[in-house]
């Protein structure tokens, strides 16, 4: 296995799905109602928008992007780690998926262990 700061994004999240298989349905249904509510409120959005990081727009259409991915492959990315990672850590998708996993680890997630992995891994 490589070392952890080695592994790649995809890589990561792989990891994290075969660790914490019983957690990614849920994380996928978080992600999902976040792009939900980023498209039903986007004025709203745009205008509080104070990210230097990356544009509204971008990050809109990274939001877009995720959950076409998820539509199409719901059912499979929770059931595969594979899927999971391919689909949704191959692309600059990451970006917006990634920054999802630290927030969902932070607010959502009621699993302490999986909380430390995405601490480890991503922060």
């Amino acid at each position: 296995m490589k070392a952890l700061e080695n592994l790649t994004n995809t890589e990561k999240a792989r990891l994290l799905h075969d660790l914490f298989p019983e957690e990614m349905p849920l994380f996928l249904e978080h992600l999902q109602n976040v792009c939900n509510d980023f498209r039903e409120n986007k004025e709203q959005y745009a205008k509080g928008w104070d990210s230097g990081f990356v544009g509204f727009d971008y990050w809109f259409s990274l939001s877009e992007e995720t959950a076409g991915i998820i539509k199409r492959h719901a059912f499979n990315m929770a059931k595969s780690s594979k899927v999971f990672s391919d689909q949704l850590f191959f692309t600059y998708t990451c970006l917006f998926v990634n920054d999802r996993i630290i927030k969902y680890a932070d607010h959502k997630s009621v699993n302490e262990k999986f909380k430390i992995a995405v601490d480890l891994m991503y922060k």
